[in-house]
């Protein structure tokens, strides 16, 4: 459904909003632990480590490009082989085991294995089952990693030291939960809205929103490698089946959907085009070729969508801001 065909779809479906003002909800404190910032730190100085290439056994802490073939019970699994595979040995990015196999590697050097996936693996087509390996290390890298200290902050060219990268990561970060917390509360006051108002929700919407939410999932999941049809074959649930249990999921953002609509018209709350065109700018350089972007876009579609976002955000603004935020 276009866009501004299901906006007025919404707007003539008839609503006796809740009070939305002066809501009570509870915020919590957004804290930064020690520990977030020490990771944080550390992440970053991993990030800016030199490799070295070098021809010795791969040993735990190595960068290791490999070349891998996958079976189960004989038969190559699908999506079973990769070409020089990047990894940081003991880092756990893999199946668990598969990282301790390639220890000891030397450039050049084959090795077969076995491996049990665990039960609760994510990728239900393998879980709980023993997979044959065959790998060939291409490469053995050891990683320079560099001291956290003065020197390292001042070689990102922003700071004077490491206390104030330390500082800057730790404020950083609690910006990142209080702008989480904002949004969760911000939902929370809209769905209260929803929950309380009066509305006949169509079945119509809520099958539209369900097609919506299903699309969603299908492209989370084939994002990850795997394929769609198999992967509901492997969890044992149909199309069908998972719109049933998602069903007052998909109503609820229906009823959300509709009170934003209806807020926005009572509060007379709009958006410009000079708005929808900067914000649309603002997008487009998230893009490495923007005209090529622009190309690719429906330019009207795309103006009425960041519209609707705009308004939905300006709603959600009035509603924190007439909130009792306890």
């Amino acid at each position: 459904m276009e866009n501004n065909q299901k906006q007025n779809i919404i707007s003539e479906i008839p609503v006796e909003l809740a009070g939305y003002k002066g809501i009570k909800v509870k915020k919590n404190e957004a804290k930064i632990e020690k520990k977030e910032v020490e990771n944080s730190l550390d992440y970053l100085k991993k990030s800016r480590a030199k490799t070295i290439t070098v021809n010795k056994p791969a040993e735990k802490g190595n960068r290791v490009e490999v070349d891998f073939e996958v079976r189960h019970g004989g038969v190559k699994i699908e999506n079973g082989t990769s070409k020089n595979h990047p990894l940081i040995l003991g880092e756990g990015r893999f199946l668990p085991g598969f990282e301790k196999e390639l220890e000891e590697m030397s450039a050049g050097e084959e090795k077969d294995f076995s491996i049990k996936v665990p039960t609760d693996w994510p990728d239900k087509r393998i879980a709980d089952k023993n997979l044959d390996f065959r790998v060939r290390m291409n490469l053995v890298q050891e990683r320079q990693i560099p001291e956290l200290n003065d020197e390292f902050a001042k070689s990102l060219g922003r700071f004077e030291s490491l206390e104030a990268l330390r500082k800057n990561t730790s404020d950083g970060l609690l910006e990142e939960k209080e702008t989480k917390e904002k949004q969760r509360i911000r939902i929370e006051l809209i769905e209260k809205v929803a929950k309380d108002s009066k509305i006949e929700v169509p079945d119509n919407l809520i099958e539209e929103e369900l097609e919506r939410m299903i699309n969603e999932f299908k492209f989370s999941i084939t994002g990850f490698g795997l394929d769609f049809e198999k992967y509901l074959q492997e969890i044992n649930k149909t199309v069908d089946e998972l719109k049933k249990e998602w069903k007052k999921q998909a109503e609820k953002r229906v009823r959300v959907a509709i009170c934003l609509k209806a807020i926005a018209e009572k509060e007379k709350i709009e958006v410009s085009d000079e708005e929808a065109e900067n914000k649309i700018k603002e997008e487009l350089k998230n893009y490495p070729d923007i005209e090529e972007a622009r190309k690719n876009i429906d330019p009207e579609r795309f103006k009425d969508y960041t519209k609707e976002v705009l308004r939905n955000e300006k709603v959600l603004g009035l509603l924190e801001k007439e909130a009792k935020i306890i």
